[in-house]
């Protein structure tokens, strides 16, 4: 039994951490080969194929999509033309519904149909992300390729640890809800606006699941690779706040916004007498959050380390965050891998796409206080902010709470998507065995 595995890890450890615990899951059904969507960061599955492929929107579409800036936070008039781009899409996209799959796949050896490319496999499985939203047009059109692709041919569609949205505009919403309604499973990583929208595509019962988030699965690289990566940082074993800036094109943060973060780091780290350090989530060239801290480090009046290396990994950048004392930081998965062990770690956040991010970790972890405005950080945010981080109650419901999030991920994954999985792959082996 073949599965393809979709994802959305692209030089970003956080999304790396999701695939990785799900292949680690998937990888264990017996007679089930996997065939990963190529991921540019280093490989850590020797064994697991990768290949490479792509689904674009028809390019007149997205050359509107340039035109309306959409990633820019556009005009009224923008805004139009970016909703009726997604009009147009909606409507290529009908006619994968009824199972034509004529739609062009871009892999090595040359485009074949969608239909073509998805009879290579006997599911799917879309690994979590923040991709199922009109922030990223060219990642959602894919998904729902892949979906409808898949549908149309009666093979299973699994999707897990997701967040759904933000979502602007109708055209959009469409065409999400229309592969949300096709896919056999749908597990959500957040209690608030991704439970709403895939309630309102009609997913109920066993069809949906709240997950939380895929890196949930990812345990914590070794003590002594974590002891090397912080010496090397000139850190030590000492505690350390953490800290995490992205600007990129689709994050309402601009280099102007990095002086007020700094006063307000400046001031949380002189008042508790850590010093700082810098965990990168993302390390590519548009989004990195390498260059964001430099930029951020010029700002500060302390000393602001930056961990580096080639040996970077979403299980050494998970270890070390589960040393710190606490975090502050934009990267959903920055907070996530300290959260998920212990560490207090509160979400900066401006605009809808991280609002949402920052709102869902505050709904996951039961403390509005996690979720701060950039905008609010004020001349009163280091104290507001150092409350929250000495609050030893919250460190001690974190604590339990971390384990607890750990064991539902485990345990809805494999109810969910491994077990339905291990069944169809034990029936195709025994009608390869009964054909022979």
């Amino acid at each position: 039994m073949k599965i393809l595995v979709d994802h959305g890890a692209y030089e970003n450890f956080g999304d790396l951490a999701m695939l990785e615990a799900a292949l680690a899951r998937l990888r264990t059904i017996p007679g089930v080969e996997l065939a990963v969507q190529e991921a540019p960061v280093q490989w850590p599955w020797p064994g697991i194929r990768t290949m490479g492929y792509d689904i674009r929107p028809p390019g007149a579409t997205l050359r509107r999509f340039a035109r309306a800036r959409i990633l820019a936070g556009p005009p009224r008039a923008a805004m139009h033309a970016a909703a009726r781009c997604w009009q147009l899409l909606a409507h290529h996209l009908a006619g994968l519904a009824g199972g034509t799959g004529a739609w062009p796949v871009r892999i090595a050896g040359g485009p074949q149909r969608l239909s073509q490319f998805c009879a290579q496999f006997d599911a799917l499985f879309v690994a979590g992300g923040g991709d199922l939203n009109d922030v990223f047009p060219q990642a959602l059109w894919r998904c729902c390729c892949l979906v409808r692709g898949f549908a149309a041919q009666g093979k299973p569609v699994f999707l897990s640890g997701q967040q759904i949205g933000p979502i602007r505009h109708a055209g959009s919403a469409r065409l999400l809800r229309a592969a949300l309604r096709r896919a056999t499973f749908v597990g959500v990583r957040e209690p608030g606006d991704s439970w709403r929208l895939a309630t309102a595509a009609g997913l109920a019962g066993a069809r949906l699941a709240l997950t939380g988030d895929d890196s949930l699965g990812l345990l914590p690289a070794a003590a002594d690779a974590i002891d090397a990566a912080l010496a090397a940082s000139g850190i030590g074993r000492e505690p350390f706040l953490a800290v995490n800036i992205r600007i990129g094109p689709y994050v309402d943060v601009a280099a102007d916004s990095l002086p007020a973060i700094a006063r307000v780091l400046d001031g949380v780290a002189g008042r508790c007498r850590l010093p700082l350090l810098a965990v990168p989530i993302s390390v590519a060239d548009e989004d990195s959050d390498l260059q964001a801290a430099e930029a951020l480090a010029r700002c500060l009046r302390r000393p602001l380390p930056i961990l580096r290396g080639n040996r970077l990994s979403a299980a050494l950048l998970k270890g070390v965050l589960g040393r710190a004392h606490g975090a502050i930081g934009m990267s959903y998965h920055f907070c996530t891998f300290a959260l998920s062990q212990g560490v207090p770690a509160i979400a900066l956040y401006a605009g809808d796409y991280y609002a949402q991010k920052a709102a869902g970790l505050a709904d996951c972890w039961g403390d509005a206080r996690l979720a701060e405005p950039i905008a609010r950080l004020d001349d009163e945010a280091p104290g507001r902010l150092l409350q929250l981080l000495g609050d030893e109650a919250l460190r001690a419901r974190l604590r339990e709470a971390a384990p607890m999030a750990a064991r539902n991920w485990e345990d809805a994954f494999a109810a969910h998507v491994v077990r339905p999985l291990a069944g169809r792959a034990q029936a195709y082996l025994n009608s390869v065995k009964s054909s022979q």
